[in-house]
């Protein structure tokens, strides 16, 4: 199954009946990749669709007054006019009160075990600055590493609200983790003797003089984990809370 729409709610059939197999199957499918470690958009568009449903039940009151209506009568206790509704919207109404019931608590439920499972493989991740930190920590470089592997990735990574006229990201290459960290991948290395973490960043200033004293930071895992779809989302938040910190 695709991911789940953004108006999957009043996509095609307002029925009870085929709504909850849409949400269950969408479910399913977030389920399957919690389970192969891979949180990545899934917890970013579960989390959405649980506040759209929180909203929606919110605001039900303003759509069915929102509803065209016409006078069909005067209250003279109130001296006010008297309105139906030119819609029928009893049932419908009832029909996405009744999908929405079923839909909010499921994505709430998901949505707290995948963050649970989440969290406790970032509290696993270790974060290494990489030489003295500067005072500017808004962009830098960040190695993702396996601790039984000599590869290691590099990325740029820029907190999105720095407004920053050195970063040209590519859209194409952004994680699709967490939304206040941009990231562009750059390479990967085989570290090894005379190939220093601190060798890496050296070579880095070299070759981009455009950061000559760069943030930057090293995030090891024990386990080998989904690079896109969780370290590196995962490593941003990280990131994130030691450069604001």
């Amino acid at each position: 199954m695709k991911n789940l729409q953004k108006d999957w709610l009043t996509q095609n059939w307002i029925d009870f009946e085929y709504k909850k197999f849409v949400v269950l199957a969408y479910l399913q499918h977030v389920q399957r990749h919690f389970s192969d470690k891979k949180f990545y958009p899934d917890l970013t568009e579960l989390r959405d669709h649980y506040e759209s449903g929180l909203r929606f039940r919110a605001r039900k009151g303003t759509l069915s007054a929102s509803f065209p209506k016409e006078v069909t009568g005067i209250d003279w206790e109130t001296l006010g006019f008297q309105y139906t509704s030119r819609v029928d919207e009893d049932e419908k109404l009832r029909e996405i009160d009744s999908i929405i019931d079923f839909a909010v608590p499921r994505f709430g439920k998901t949505l707290s075990e995948g963050q649970q499972m989440a969290d406790e493989i970032e509290a696993g991740l270790k974060l290494i600055p990489i030489g003295m930190l500067p005072l500017y920590r808004n962009e830098g470089y960040l190695f993702l590493h396996w601790t039984d592997h000599a590869q290691t990735h590099i990325y740029y990574f820029c907190l999105k609200w720095s407004g920053l006229p050195s970063f040209r990201p590519n859209p194409a290459a952004d994680p699709v983790g967490d939304p206040s960290v941009r990231t562009q991948y750059i390479d990967s290395v085989r570290k090894g003797i005379g190939r220093t973490f601190e060798a890496l960043k050296l070579d880095l200033i070299r070759r981009r003089p455009h950061l000559p004293n760069p943030a930057t930071f090293m995030v090891e895992s024990r386990r080998r984990l989904p690079l896109e779809h969780t370290l590196l989302p995962l490593a941003g938040r990280l990131v994130e809370r030691q450069a604001t910190a």
